[in-house]
């Protein structure tokens, strides 16, 4: 028998065989999969993305007003001359991000790690920053009217 023919002939008989009891029992797992941009997407639509991973993400000039960021991992993200104002970023993880000229007026910064954030010429006035963690962070030229950012941190 030539080798495609046989080839055919396993096929079939495969598909024909019944399955077994464990493969009829096997529940059916969605695969919930993301594609690159889509908590970007899913930013910008909704104004929420809590516990969202932005790593790396260029939000720069974005309009995310009041947005909802809580939980959200921005290491590294580059949110040059962003508009934040009023948004809540508690929990998040901003470590390295590229926040110069940002507007964090009024958000809620509670526990948020800065460490090593370059805030130059920012505007974070009366951010709220209980626990922030703020070691080596750049905010040269920044107003931090009310914001406590600096020594109001954590570890």
């Amino acid at each position: 028998m030539h080798s495609s023919a046989l080839q055919r002939t396993l096929t079939a008989a495969v598909l024909l065989l019944p399955l077994s009891p464990f493969a009829q029992a096997a529940p059916v797992v969605p695969l919930n999969v993301m594609p690159y941009g889509a908590p970007e997407q899913r930013l910008r639509q909704t104004g929420a993305c809590r516990g969202c991973d932005l790593r790396g993400r260029d939000l720069s000039g974005a309009h995310l007003i009041g947005v909802d960021l809580r939980d959200a991992d921005l290491r590294g993200a580059v949110l040059v001359g962003a508009n934040l104002e009023g948004a809540d970023l508690s929990g998040a993880r901003l470590n390295r991000a590229d926040l110069r000229r940002a507007n964090l007026t009024n958000a809620e910064l509670s526990g948020v790690d800065l460490r090593l954030a370059d805030l130059s010429d920012a505007v974070v006035i009366n951010a709220y920053a209980p626990g922030v963690r703020s070691e080596g962070i750049r905010y040269a030229g920044a107003d931090l009217t009310g914001s406590h950012l600096i020594y109001g941190g954590g570890d």
